[in-house]
């Protein structure tokens, strides 16, 4: 006959036995293993602890703040980005310039002032949630380019 060690007693009972003749353990009884609440408590502050260095990364390296300048005096159009670990600096000739644009629903904001570059490449120089018809006119006076209207917005029916 083969026999079975009983957990509680350490008796040899028989692989049938559904109850230890010893100890009266109940074999077939579900054994819930209890969780220590200390484990669960420091479980938790570690999963805290790293979404909160996450969330601290992500706004140190990626929080970065974009200043355009339209300097009449160099012929220029200044592009300053300011990250927490650098700042970089970037220069665009007017001379580089084909035309102006007030776009109306843009990509960054639903009125923007576009530089477009001779190679096509376009450089915000200034967003808002109201019309920027007057800043655009002025800028492309002062860059002395030609001022086009984009409408980017579809309506009802388009």
């Amino acid at each position: 006959m083969a026999m079975k060690t009983c957990p509680s007693c350490s008796s040899d009972v028989p692989n049938a036995a559904n109850v230890c003749k010893h100890c009266f353990r109940d074999f077939n009884e579900v054994v819930e293993k209890k969780t220590n609440p200390l484990i669960i408590m420091l479980g938790f502050l570690v999963a805290m602890a790293v979404v909160g260095a996450g969330a601290f990364a992500h706004l140190y390296y990626n929080n970065t703040a974009e200043r355009t300048v339209v300097d009449a005096e160099t012929q220029s159009i200044v592009i300053t980005r300011t990250t927490a670990s650098n700042t970089t600096t970037e220069r665009v000739p007017f001379s580089d310039i084909t035309k102006v644009e007030h776009v109306m629903g843009g990509k960054k904001a639903m009125f923007e002032v576009v530089a477009v570059t001779d190679k096509g490449e376009r450089v915000v120089i200034q967003t808002s949630d109201a019309p920027l018809n007057g800043n655009a006119e002025h800028l492309a006076a002062v860059m002395d380019k030609p001022l086009e209207n984009i409408r980017n917005i579809k309506t009802f029916g388009d």
